[in-house]
């Protein structure tokens, strides 16, 4: 398959494995490709491009599925080293001599994946750049914009009507699923028992609409602001939950009881505060993020 191994012409393209270290993350091509914004033959060819110029198959394909070779697993602790060394070498030469500080509010399902490691290196790029971080439910972050109390936001709205804004970047979509526990049945029942995630619960007010518009009604039996604790209650069989498909495990299953009412699309995010002025700063900050969604690193 293309280049011998051992042929001393053979180069490997950073970016090819950045997407073979997110296919590997991701597990799967499609879930890559959205982390990635691009198309799922995108992925794969850049992953084929990748075997051609090394001269290995990195991975045994069963349909969507895929296990790493031996010679993936060897490429794959390489690729980590390779692309992180990339961006440090880059983040070197793009230091910035901006200062100021900036604050950036972010919901739960943001802040559990790579924010920490993104505003590390933004800590890295910009020195002089002091940055604060805030963790709430994207209706409380959203607050905090519009009355000025941060200057950027990552949250998730409802993608309907006009909750996208048009100074927002979209990096992310998801479809929403009403689950329950696997070996539950809510489907009959007079007064559904609702996990929420809170008092500014993002999917409540719809779950609630969606149930007058059925005729049907609902008792909240459980607030939890976390993703990993709404799981845990579900699972455990105490109720119905609205959850990103995403995080739909193995030991649920659909709820069919609003019969099979279309959900909205969840929309993931960056959001600037609205000025009449500009902040050197902020606009450094919302670049960097921009960057890094572009490139499929938080996700």
């Amino acid at each position: 398959m293309g280049a011998s191994p051992t042929d001393s012409n053979v180069r490997l393209d950073v970016e090819s494995l950045r997407v073979f270290r997110q296919l590997v993350a991701a597990e799967g091509f499609t879930a890559a490709a959205e982390r990635l914004g691009v198309t799922q033959s995108a992925v794969s060819h850049k992953i084929r491009r990748l075997e051609e110029r090394i001269g290995r198959d990195l991975l045994r394909r069963d349909g969507q599925s895929f296990v790493l070779t031996p010679d993936g697993r060897d490429l794959l602790a390489h690729a980590e080293a390779i692309v992180d060394a990339h961006d440090r070498a880059v983040d070197a030469l793009q230091r910035s001599n901006v200062s100021g500080t900036v604050r950036l509010g972010c919901n739960e399902e943001v802040a559990a994946t790579q924010l920490a490691e993104v505003a590390s290196r933004f800590g890295r790029t910009h020195p002089e750049i002091a940055l604060e971080v805030r963790v709430r439910d994207s209706a409380v972050v959203a607050g905090w914009l519009d009355s000025g109390e941060i200057d950027v936001a990552l949250l998730q709205v409802l993608d309907t009507g006009d909750a996208v804004r048009p100074a927002d970047d979209v990096w992310r979509r998801d479809e929403l699923t009403v689950v329950q526990a696997a070996d539950a049945d809510f489907d009959g029942v007079d007064e559904v028992p609702l996990i929420s995630f809170g008092p500014q619960c993002l999917y409540e007010p719809w779950f609630a609409s969606a149930m007058a518009d059925a005729g049907r009604s609902y008792r909240r039996v459980m607030e939890c602001p976390s993703i990993q604790g709404v799981q845990a209650a579900v699972t455990a069989g105490l109720g119905v939950a609205v959850l990103n498909t995403p995080h739909v495990t193995d030991g649920m299953r659909p709820w069919a009881g609003l019969g099979g009412m279309a959900l909205p699309p969840v929309a993931f995010v960056l959001r600037p505060v609205v000025s009449s002025g500009t902040d050197d700063a902020v606009d450094a900050l919302r670049s960097h993020l921009s960057t890094t969604l572009e490139a499929g690193d938080l996700s």
